[in-house]
C-alpha cells in the first residue's frame, strides 16, 4: 500500500486482465488557449457558447481552432474550464489604462492583489484582462461636486474656494471660471439656504439658477448624469463619523464602440461608492470603491486611488482644495473621464505555447475538477504533454487529434498519404495510456462570426460525444456508433478512410471517424491510447472506473478517522454493495466483489492505521465486432437437423 504522512485516502485500481494500478468524472472539460480577452493563465467555468464570447471574445483568423473546439464541446452540453495563455513579451498581451503604459500586465485577480493593488500606479484605471479590446473602454465618475450653478449678469471672476454669497445664501467656490465668469458653481455652506434668481452676487444680478448635477454629461454629447442615476451624497458610514461628500458613481463606457457595437454604451454602473478606506455599508459589506470595483466590474481594475494622505479627515468643511492643510472632509473632484489605451494582443504564438498554461492550471486534482482534457490543435510535445498530464492526474481523458497538416492541406492530398500520416503521427507519442483518446480527423465546419467555412480538429467532438452518451445513456455505454456516435455542425471531414484505412488505424489506437452515406459522419471506434489488450483498452470502461472511484472515494471520506473495526467496515461494505448493485442493474458491470474484512485488515494493517478495500469489479464490454453468418438450405431440410450438424 502506498505510503501516507498525513492523514488521506489513496485509491488503488488493479487490471486482471493485464494488472497496473491507477487512481477518479462528472462533465467537465478542460482547454488552454490564446483567446482575445478573457483572465490570463487562471481557469473560469464556462457553460454555453454565449457565455464563451462574453468571457473570452470572438473566435480570430488566428485562434479559431482553439474556439471552436470549445464551441463544439458546449454545443455537446458540456461544461469547461476555460484557461487564457500568457505571452511572455513585455509589449504584447498588454492591457489597456489610463496613462497609456506600453507594459501594463495584470493577467488576473490574483496578479492584481499580489502585484498592483497595494502599491502605487502611474494609471487610475487599467482593463481587467490584457488585449486590444481594452482600448474601447472609458471609465467615467462623478462624486457629490458642486450644489449649483449660478448665471451672473455681466459677470464675476472667481478663484476656487473663493466666498459667494447673495445675503441670503452662502458658499465657495466649486471651481475657477475664468473660462465664462457670468457661470459660477457653488458648494452651499452647511445649512445655508440655496441661492435663487434675482439675487445679488457680488453687485451682479443672479439672472438664473441651476442644479449642478443635472447639468453634467458622462461624456460631451452623451448621456446625463442624472439618467444614470441621482446625485451622490454622504454615505452613512462617513456620515456616522462626522464627515460628508464620500460617494461617488463609476461607470465604464464602450468609448469607440469596439464591445457593443455602438460608441460611448454604457457597461456597467457601480453606483454609490465611497472614498473612504475601510467604508462599509449598513449591510456591513465593502464599500471602498477600489475594492467595489475590484469585485464586481467585469472590465476595469483600480490602479491609482485616494488613500489616508490625501482624502483628509471625516470632519470638518466641504473640501475645495486639494491641500493637504485643509481642515475637510473628501475633496470634491465633480465629473473625470478616463480613456484607456496602450492594450496589446499576443506576439505570433505557435500550437504548443498553450502547453504550460495545462500544467500551471490544470495540474492540481486539489483545485480543479475535470474529467476531460481538450487538446484543441495539436502537434507532438503537446500531445505527450497532455497525455503526460492525464495519467498524472488519473482522474480525466486527454482527446487528441491529428496535427491538421496531417489530414488537411498539400500533405494530405491523397487519403493514402493522410492515412500515412495519421499512423505516424500517432506512432510517434511513446505513452501507452487507457487516459487518452486519439482520433483521425479534422471536420468542416461554418464560422458564422466571420462569415466563412473552416477546418477544426475533432477531439471536442469525441468529448462531447462522452457528454452526450452520460445524458442520453450512461456514462459507461460506448460513444461510438449509429445510436450514440454521430458528430453535430459537420458538414464534412478532411479524411474520410476506407475499411482498409479504418482497420490501420484502429490496430494503430486511432478512432476513426467516418463519413457514411446517408447515415451522417460517425465515431466509429471507442480505443483508448492503451496499446496492449486490456480491458482498459476501452473508452467505456475507462470512463465506468473514472466514476466509480470517484464514488467511492467520496464514500470512504465517511471513514476517516472512524474505529478499524467490524462495524466501520460493514457499513461502508454495504454502502458501496448498494452503489455497485446499481451501476451493476444500470448495466455498466456483469459482477463485482468488495473486500473489506478481517482478512484484509489485518492486526498489522490495524495498527498502522489504516483501512483497506478490495473492490474486484467485471465491466461490460462493448460490442466491436459482429459476425454474421447465413446458410441456404434444401427445401426438405430440417433446421434441426442442420443446427445440429454445425
Amino acid at each position: 500500500m502506498a505510503t501516507q504522512v498525513s492523514p488521506g485516502i489513496v485509491v488503488q485500481e488493479r487490471d486482471f486482465t493485464n494488472s497496473r494500478l491507477q487512481e477518479t468524472i462528472t462533465n467537465i472539460g478542460a482547454i488552454a488557449a490564446p483567446f482575445l480577452q478573457g483572465d490570463v493563465g487562471a481557469a473560469e467555468l464556462v457553460t454555453s457558447e454565449k457565455e464563451l464570447v462574453e468571457k473570452f471574445g470572438k473566435p480570430t483568423a488566428d485562434n479559431y481552432e482553439f474556439w471552436f473546439t470549445a464551441s463544439e464541446f458546449l454545443n455537446y452540453g458540456g461544461n469547461l474550464q476555460v484557461a487564457r495563455i500568457a505571452d511572455a513579451s513585455s509589449t504584447h498581451l498588454t492591457n489597456a489604462n489610463s496613462a497609456a503604459v506600453a507594459t501594463v500586465k495584470i493577467n488576473n485577480r490574483a496578479a492584481y492583489e499580489a502585484n498592483i493593488e497595494g502599491s502605487a500606479q502611474s494609471y487610475d484605471f487599467a482593463a481587467r484582462t490584457p488585449g486590444t479590446h481594452g482600448n474601447a473602454l472609458q471609465v467615467v465618475t462623478i462624486d457629490s461636486g458642486a450644489d449649483q450653478i449660478l448665471t451672473l449678469a455681466n459677470g464675476v471672476a472667481f478663484s476656487q474656494g473663493d466666498a459667494v454669497t447673495d445675503g441670503t445664501a452662502t458658499g465657495v467656490a466649486y471651481e475657477d471660471n475664468t473660462g465664462d465668469t457670468t457661470k459660477v458653481s457653488v458648494v452651499l455652506d452647511a445649512g445655508s439656504a440655496k441661492f435663487v434668481q434675482g439675487g445679488t452676487v457680488s453687485t451682479e444680478n443672479v439672472e438664473s439658477v441651476a442644479n449642478w448635477y443635472d447639468m453634467q454629461y458622462t461624456v460631451a454629447g452623451g448621456i446625463k448624469w442624472n439618467a444614470l442615476a441621482p446625485r451622490p451624497g454622504t454615505s452613512p458610514f462617513v456620515a456616522s463619523r462626522g464627515g460628508a461628500n464620500d460617494e461617488m458613481h463609476v461607470v465604464v463606457l464602450d468609448k469607440t464602440g469596439g464591445i457593443t457595437g455602438t460608441a460611448n454604451s454604457v457597461l456597467e454602473k457601480i453606483l454609490y461608492v465611497s472614498k473612504a478606506p475601510g467604508a462599509r455599508t449598513s449591510e456591513g459589506e465593502a464599500n471602498h470603491y477600489k475594492d467595489v470595483i475590484k469585485g464586481r466590474s467585469k472590465y476595469v481594475f483600480l490602479g491609482s486611488y485616494e488613500d489616508g494622505s490625501d482624502v483628509y479627515s471625516y470632519t470638518g468643511s466641504v473640501a475645495i482644495t486639494g491641500s493637504a492643510t485643509a481642515a475637510s472632509s473628501f475633496h470634491l473632484y465633480g465629473p473625470r473621464s478616463y480613456t484607456l489605451s496602450a492594450g496589446t494582443d499576443y506576439n505570433t504564438y505557435t500550437v504548443g505555447n498553450e502547453t504550460q498554461t495545462y500544467l500551471d492550471v490544470f495540474g492540481d486534482t486539489e483545485t480543479i475538477t475535470i474529467d476531460y482534457v481538450l487538446a484543441g490543435p495539436s502537434n507532438l510535445a503537446k500531445a505527450n504533454a497532455l497525455i503526460n498530464l492525464a495519467n498524472t492526474r488519473k482522474d480525466c481523458i486527454a482527446f487528441i487529434s491529428p496535427q491538421r497538416s496531417d489530414v488537411v492541406g498539400a500533405n494530405a492530398s491523397t487519403t493514402s498519404a493522410q492515412a500515412e500520416n495519421v499512423t505516424k503521427f500517432f506512432e510517434a507519442i511513446s505513452d501507452s495510456s487507457s487516459y487518452a483518446v486519439f482520433d483521425n480527423n479534422y471536420k468542416y465546419i461554418y464560422d458564422r462570426f466571420n462569415d466563412q467555412y473552416r477546418y477544426i480538429p475533432t477531439n471536442a467532438d469525441m468529448a462531447g460525444l462522452c457528454v452526450n452518451t452520460t445524458a442520453v445513456s450512461e456514462a459507461w455505454y460506448s460513444p461510438a456508433g449509429f445510436n450514440r456516435g454521430n458528430l453535430r455542425n459537420a458538414i464534412k471531414i478532411a479524411f474520410n478512410p476506407n475499411k482498409a484505412q479504418r482497420d490501420d488505424l484502429y490496430s494503430n489506437r486511432v478512432n476513426p471517424i467516418v463519413s457514411f452515406p446517408g447515415q451522417g459522419i460517425v465515431l466509429f471506434g471507442d480505443k483508448t491510447a492503451l496499446r496492449s489488450p486490456s480491458a482498459f483498452d476501452r473508452i467505456n470502461v475507462r470512463r465506468l472506473f473514472l466514476i466509480l472511484e470517484r464514488t467511492v472515494k467520496n464514500f470512504s471520506r465517511n471513514v476517516l478517522f472512524e474505529l478499524n473495526d467490524e462495524t466501520t467496515r460493514l457499513n461502508f461494505s454495504t454502502q458501496v454493495n448498494n452503489y455497485m448493485r446499481d451501476i451493476q442493474a444500470r448495466r455498466g458491470m456483469t459482477d463485482f466483489l468488495i473486500v473489506a474484512d478481517t482478512s484484509n485488515n489485518t492486526p498489522d494493517v490495524i495498527d498502522r492505521n489504516e483501512f483497506v478495500a478490495d473492490i474486484y469489479i467485471k465491466p461490460s464490454r462493448s460490442i466491436n465486432f459482429i459476425t454474421l453468418t447465413f446458410v441456404a438450405t434444401r427445401s426438405g431440410v430440417s433446421f434441426n437437423e442442420v443446427i445440429g450438424r454445425v
